[in-house]
């Protein structure tokens, strides 16, 4: 399995792709600070759905000018490009971007997560890729995002297979972020309530 970290082979193999680094960076900075904007009031889950909600929405805001259209396929959020055949779908992640180590989802992935993973298994190679595979049958690439305050790490790669509810193995995963190689993940601007570290007071009313 193919490991790209160098940008000498991150870049063009990007390309090949139809995406471009700094576009994901974008994404993965609207993501972490998504997490961190969470606060004490919200639920405890709230920073995981924030950086998803808005990691998926910047996917689509950066890519779609370059030809990349919104998917949801079996209910899962993604982009999706005809001409490449390929479409991406952000992640939180347990762990990510360890070139010794596969990346591991946050979250449980279902069925329709697994049937997306196996009919995409077609051609990896987007020049050998016939013109009219559907979008059923598009090649699914995993941007995860791990995020932890001002460790943040990125990869964007194609995993195999999902088996008992986790991702099983990868064609090739490119390296964004390694550990260490991040600048401070701010928070999204406008809140005005306590950091999600605050301890917010519950009492019951009599």
């Amino acid at each position: 399995m193919p490991v790209l970290a160098e940008d000498f082979e991150v870049i063009p193999r990007l390309a090949q792709l139809g995406l471009r680094r700094d576009l994901l960076l974008d994404v993965v900075r609207a993501a972490a600070g998504a997490r961190r904007s969470a606060t004490g009031f919200h639920p405890l889950s709230a920073g995981g759905l924030l950086s998803w909600i808005e990691g998926t929405a910047q996917l689509r805001r950066v890519f779609m000018p370059d030809g990349w259209n919104i998917c949801r396929r079996d209910n899962i959020e993604s982009i999706f490009h005809s001409e490449v055949g390929i479409k991406v779908v952000f992640q939180n992640a347990e762990r990510a971007a360890d070139p010794l180590r596969d990346p591991i989802a946050a979250s449980k992935k279902g069925a329709g997560s697994a049937r997306a993973i196996e009919l995409g298994q077609y051609e990896l190679w987007p020049d050998d890729k016939d013109a009219e595979i559907a979008e059923m049958n598009a090649t699914t690439w995993v941007l995860f995002v791990y995020a932890d305050g001002d460790d943040v790490r990125a990869e964007i790669s194609c995993p195999i297979a999902i088996n008992g509810e986790q991702f099983d193995g990868f064609h090739e995963r490119i390296i964004l972020i390694a550990k260490g190689g991040w600048d401070v993940a701010e928070p999204i601007p406008g809140l005005d309530e306590p950091p999600a570290e605050y301890e917010v007071t519950v009492s019951r009313k009599n």
